[in-house]
């Protein structure tokens, strides 16, 4: 939902997203990062040009804008090795 409410602000009036991955780019880039190398086929490899080029145009938090954004209530997991905190934080 968070690329989706950066193309279309308001297409929703709220968004409820629990455990988001919304720092693609920078989880991307950390292979420590549990599942983070065996997923490059789907989300990319920032490591690559091309496909950094391209995650940056859809990663919701290097996207966010000066826009009116509808509610977004986040959820996120303090201890989920998979999704980091911080991620969740800097989006809100």
């Amino acid at each position: 939902m968070g690329a989706v409410i950066n193309f279309e602000p308001n297409l929703y009036k709220a968004i409820i997203s629990n455990v988001p991955f919304v720092d693609v780019v920078t989880t991307m880039s950390d292979p420590s990062i549990p599942l983070t190398t065996g997923e490059y086929n789907e989300w990319g490899n920032p490591g690559i040009k091309k496909q950094y080029d391209y995650m940056m145009k859809y990663s919701p938090y290097d996207n966010i804008d000066s826009l009116s954004y509808p509610s977004i209530l986040v959820t996120t997991g303090l201890w989920d090795s998979r999704s980091r905190i911080m991620s969740q934080l800097n989006m809100c």
